[in-house]
């Protein structure tokens, strides 16, 4: 594995963040991915996405020998930088099986359209993607994207059925997803672990620091973990709780704004190597 440069590890959202929400360009954050490779700073990929997916965006990032997380925190595809970890998928949330299993009586009193209902012609339409990236999206393993139809009342009741067999409902940034008990934030928590061990093996210093970026309530448990939690603006505004005394919120939406919050980011730590790290947070 490559030595670490910076003692920073930095996980994102897609969908909104690293890409733009409707179109999936990624251009205005190139050149910002280009320094964090230089740097050697892990960029861990902590999206809705599954695995065959997030691995076809790792190739084109440039991000294909790095861990990423798919299925909102349910599954982990461990990288090159998890040392002897690497090539390995661990599922940390429920099996797909078992949420379609609680799934299926629902349909009888609640009103809802998920992907496995949905199937390829009906995941095309809501996603806009092509037939080959949709039929990706629906190699779940750990998660079940849904299209909420009922009332706000009637979800509530939803989400206590999902309960009581310990699953639960978070909406994204396009669909209601219902997983296992685990969170982006848990997932983020085993990933930033493991890659720690990793990179004290590699170098001395300060432990990394933990910066991580979202747009919409799913990603909320990772911002609250993260030592920078770094909010993108939707069109309709700020989707998450960004701690002010310690967090970034960029001022536009998509890719332009995850390049300018990760800029300011770098501005803040502006350091070279491990050697020493200043105090991440607001500068007096």
């Amino acid at each position: 594995m490559l030595p670490t440069a910076s003692p920073l590890i930095l996980f994102t959202d897609l969908d909104g963040c690293l890409l733009n929400k409707h179109d999936y360009d990624w251009s205005p954050a190139s050149a910002t991915l280009d320094r964090l490779r230089q740097r050697q700073i892990p960029v861990v990929m902590n999206s809705s996405k599954t695995v065959p997916e997030m691995t076809l965006l790792a190739d084109e990032l440039g991000l294909s020998d790095n861990t990423f997380v798919s299925e909102n925190g349910s599954v982990i595809r461990w990288g090159q930088d998890a040392g002897d970890r690497s090539g390995e998928i661990e599922i940390i949330g429920a099996a797909r099986d078992q949420i379609l299993e609680v799934l299926r009586p629902l349909k009888q009193s609640f009103r809802f359209r998920s992907f496995a209902d949905l199937g390829l012609d009906g995941v095309i339409r809501a996603t806009q993607l092509s037939e080959d990236r949709s039929q990706l999206a629906l190699a779940r393993q750990g998660t079940e994207p849904l299209l909420w139809d009922d009332s706000d009342e009637n979800r509530v009741a939803f989400e206590r059925h999902l309960d009581a067999h310990q699953l639960t409902l978070t909406k994204g940034g396009r669909f209601w997803h219902v997983a296992g008990p685990t969170s982006k934030g848990k997932a983020m928590q085993v990933v930033a672990e493991r890659l720690s061990l990793v990179m004290a093996g590699c170098e001395s210093g300060n432990p990394p620091i933990i910066a991580a970026i979202g747009d919409s309530p799913i990603d909320q448990s990772m911002l609250d973990l993260a030592d920078v939690p770094i909010g993108i603006p939707t069109a309709s505004g700020l989707g998450v709780d960004v701690a002010p005394d310690r967090g970034i919120v960029a001022s536009a939406p998509g890719a332009a704004g995850w390049a300018e919050a990760v800029t300011e980011l770098l501005a803040r730590i502006d350091i070279p190597t491990a050697d020493s790290l200043p105090n991440p947070l607001p500068r007096s």
